[in-house]
């Protein structure tokens, strides 16, 4: 395990910027294998929506949370996903900004 406190800012900011140029590169990976799923799907004459509903075996999206808080956010990925606003922001939530999507576009 890296000792963070013992380590010189200099190098702190270096391992930084690795970290971040990670997490970017991952990123946009994710954002290919996406429309990578999303072309197969379209080209048998599904949405991701609909390929997804047919995985997960249900027809119903929720549209509650767990705590009874309405969902204001959905994930375009997996509709199955949702997410209040209140709290931590969910990974998908970060991920979808991280690669340039506005929150507006995830509001149900």
């Amino acid at each position: 395990m890296i000792d963070l406190e013992t380590m010189p800012l200099p190098e702190l900011r270096t391992l930084r910027a690795q970290i971040e140029a990670e997490i970017r590169r991952r990123g946009s990976a994710t954002q290919r294998l996406i429309k990578r799923v999303q072309k197969l799907a379209a080209d048998q004459g599904l949405s991701l929506n609909e390929l997804l509903t047919v995985a997960g075996g249900s027809d119903e999206i929720p549209t509650v949370s767990r705590s009874g808080t309405a969902i204001k956010y959905r994930n375009p990925v997996n509709p199955a996903q949702g997410w209040t606003g209140h709290g931590r922001k969910p990974g998908w939530v970060i991920d979808y900004l991280a690669n340039g999507g506005s929150l507006d576009k995830l509001a149900v």
